[in-house]
């Protein structure tokens, strides 16, 4: 909610600022500015996420201005953020007035990446104290620990500026404080209180209604979230964030025809083309789209260069899928490398060059993977992977090994079987061994109330059999009368 900044940048002073710095760079001609307009140069290409021009941009301050304090917070705390705290603390240390509120704020951030907690903790009670717990101080503290991702200190800090008398009746800077803390530690219920007292007061702030619609979203209230996202986008209907949320909404409720339409159409001015792929590639994963999920993919990795390495490892690993899916595994096995030269103890990467394995026909080496996978995960995860293993030789039709893996399922996890009879029942069916697939059919059944699962009757591994199952029943019938 904090949009100072943000504000800013779309001052006309600030974009002719901006355009003179362009053109500089651009025609190699070199033309003086202040620090602050370097710095303030600096944050707006960071708040694009351009980290290259920043660092530039905050670069050529300091050649005009060696000893300009807020340009070398800026490159101490770029430096903290890449994780070169030795390098930061270096560039802090030239810094020619320590007390400077700014730098104090800097050593704290510093502190809190070491998780030295109690030491930055007690700079912030020293610069509260030296501005008498202004509001201002009090919300720049809250801030910090609200971006460190630290929720008991930013809530302490939240409960200090209650106490100086701010609350979502009285303030609207203290609204979208908690807004935003409710949002980073998920507590929709009570951010959307605090958005309607301030839709109310400001009824055409899109900031405001996207930010009501994803409250609704994080409490699955898919009707209330798109009303949200109505007034954001009659109020613009171009607007990027209300688009995008609107998308992912449909993507929530499986509406993919529809989020591809708004998805896709972003992709082009998108700030976060990332993930707008990755919600793409979700649409057409679930729509079977499969040559359309490797293309995406592949589009992926060419116009996102800054793509971690594990991130990259994850779009190799849905490549690998797509291949193992379109009956490629030779191709999947170049992307599941990759995947795994990127990630060597990526779990999914590992159990999708399993399944691979188990396509070449190469069963021992799949199996030495699958309880690799097992023994490197948590407990928790079992389930989830056996149930993977189990469809994954279904899809090859290697029914045998179905059933047992399926029966892993039954005996280990016998709540949470349902699935699992399912396969089997199939399995057998597919066997033409009728009567164990009949008895598998009937506990099923027997323990669904005597019901079977929508779920599972619109299933497309499954409906056939039932329907042969049927017919054939009719034909035992027809012969007996």
């Amino acid at each position: 909610m904090n949009n100072d900044l943000s504000s800013y940048f779309e001052d006309p002073e600030f974009k002719d600022i901006l355009a003179k710095y362009e053109g500089m760079v651009e025609s190699h001609t070199p033309t003086y500015f202040d620090a602050e307009e370097l710095t303030d140069i600096a944050e707006y290409y960071a708040s694009q996420d351009d980290e290259q021009k920043a660092e530039d941009a905050i670069d050529f301050a300091l050649r005009l201005h060696p000893t300009n304090t807020d340009a070398l917070v800026f490159k101490s705390r770029s430096l903290c953020i890449k994780g070169k705290l030795n390098e930061a603390y270096q560039v802090m240390n030239l810094i020619e007035d320590p007390t400077d509120r700014e730098v104090k704020f800097l050593r704290a951030d510093l502190l809190m990446e070491e998780r030295r907690m109690d030491e930055a903790e007690a700079i912030y009670e020293e610069l509260a104290l030296c501005e008498d717990e202004s509001f201002e101080v009090l919300m720049d503290i809250f801030m910090t620990y609200l971006d460190a991702n630290q929720m008991d200190y930013a809530e302490k800090w939240l409960k200090k500026i209650e106490q100086k008398g701010y609350n979502e009746n009285n303030s609207q800077k203290y609204r979208d404080a908690l807004c935003d803390f409710c949002m980073t530690f998920g507590k929709p219920e009570r951010a959307i209180h605090a958005f309607q007292l301030s839709l109310d007061e400001l009824p055409y702030s899109i900031v405001h209604w996207n930010g009501l619609a994803k409250c609704y979203l994080a409490q699955n209230d898919f009707e209330k979230a798109h009303e949200a996202l109505d007034f954001s986008l009659a109020i613009d209907e171009n607007n990027v964030e209300a688009l995008e949320t609107r998308g992912y909404c449909f993507v929530q409720t499986e509406c993919y025809e529809e989020a591809l339409e708004i998805l896709r159409n972003l992709l082009p001015n998108s700030k976060a083309p990332s993930r707008i792929y990755a919600l793409i590639s979700r649409c057409y994963l679930a729509l079977e789209m499969l040559a359309e999920v490797k293309a995406t993919c592949l589009e992926w990795l060419q116009k996102c260069t800054k793509l971690t390495g594990f991130e990259k490892a994850e779009i190799f690993n849905y490549i690998s899928m797509c291949c193992f899916n379109l009956h490629q595994p030779e191709e999947g096995m170049q992307y599941i490398d990759a995947a795994l030269n990127l990630e060597p103890s990526f779990r999914g990467a590992i159990l999708q060059k399993g399944m691979l394995y188990l396509q070449m026909q190469q069963k021992e080496k799949a199996e030495e993977l699958f309880q690799k996978v097992l023994d490197i995960s948590h407990d928790d995860e079992h389930l989830e992977i056996l149930y993977n293993v189990a469809n994954g030789y279904f899809f090859l039709h290697m029914y045998p090994e179905t059933i047992e893996w399926s029966e892993k399922i039954v005996k280990q996890y016998p709540l949470e079987q349902k699935e699992a009879q399912h396969l089997i029942a199939s399995s057998y069916y597919h066997m033409m061994d009728i009567n164990s697939c009949l008895q598998h059919l009937a506990y099923i059944w027997q323990t669904g109330k005597e019901s079977f699962d929508e779920d599972y009757l619109y299933d497309s591994r499954f409906r056939q059999m039932f329907i042969n199952i049927i017919q054939l029943s009719n034909k035992f019938k027809n012969k007996e009368s």
